[in-house]
């Protein structure tokens, strides 16, 4: 009789796992004894090798040109404007000083003015008047009384002054006068 001989492998699992003998039941297999004290291999870094000589290329400098005339006449320009706004701002100060002492000046002349008008109408008092003059002195009556009238636009006749020509003469020198008023219009 032969003997029967159970057949024993290391799966111990069916399905996909089955066929994975080093299975031992974790998703995450430990690390074995050779694997942790063998260091890893690295990729053997390839020498390459030059076959042609690296030649730089010449980098062609322009040389330094002439400087432009507009250039200059520009830094010219802003250094001319610069000199004049600052002369402007200096004399700005010195006019600004001058108003603050004008100003000053005024208002000591003004209340100046006060007291002198006050001391001005002291000497005019009408009963100091009216006991100098006496009794001869009398108030103006309507036919002393002239107005003016302001409302007619303003003319001015000079007396003395040639007239015009008439005639042919008259409108040459008219034409003549209107010709040189237009000429100095536009001058």
């Amino acid at each position: 009789m032969a003997s029967y001989r159970r057949r024993t492998t290391p799966y111990q699992t069916y399905g996909s796992v089955a066929y994975a003998p080093a299975y031992e039941g974790s998703a995450v297999r430990a690390p074995g004894r050779e694997e942790v004290y063998q260091p890893v291999p690295r990729p053997k870094e390839r020498e390459q090798t030059r076959r042609k000589a690296l030649v730089r290329t010449r980098v062609q400098v322009r040389e330094a040109g002439q400087v432009a005339p507009f250039a200059v006449v520009g830094f010219l320009a802003v250094a001319l404007f610069a000199i004049m706004l600052v002369m402007s701002y200096a004399q700005l100060t010195v006019v600004n000083g001058e108003m603050v002492s004008l100003r000053n000046e005024l208002s000591d002349l003004q209340s100046e003015n006060a007291v002198l008008t006050a001391q001005y109408e002291k000497v005019f008092d009408m009963d100091t008047l009216e006991a100098a003059v006496g009794s001869t002195m009398v108030r103006p009556g309507n036919e002393q009384i002239t107005y003016i009238d302001l409302s007619e636009p303003d003319t001015v006749t000079v007396y003395g002054e040639e007239s015009t020509g008439t005639g042919l003469m008259g409108a040459l020198d008219s034409a003549g006068q209107l010709l040189g008023d237009l000429i100095e219009y536009f001058r």
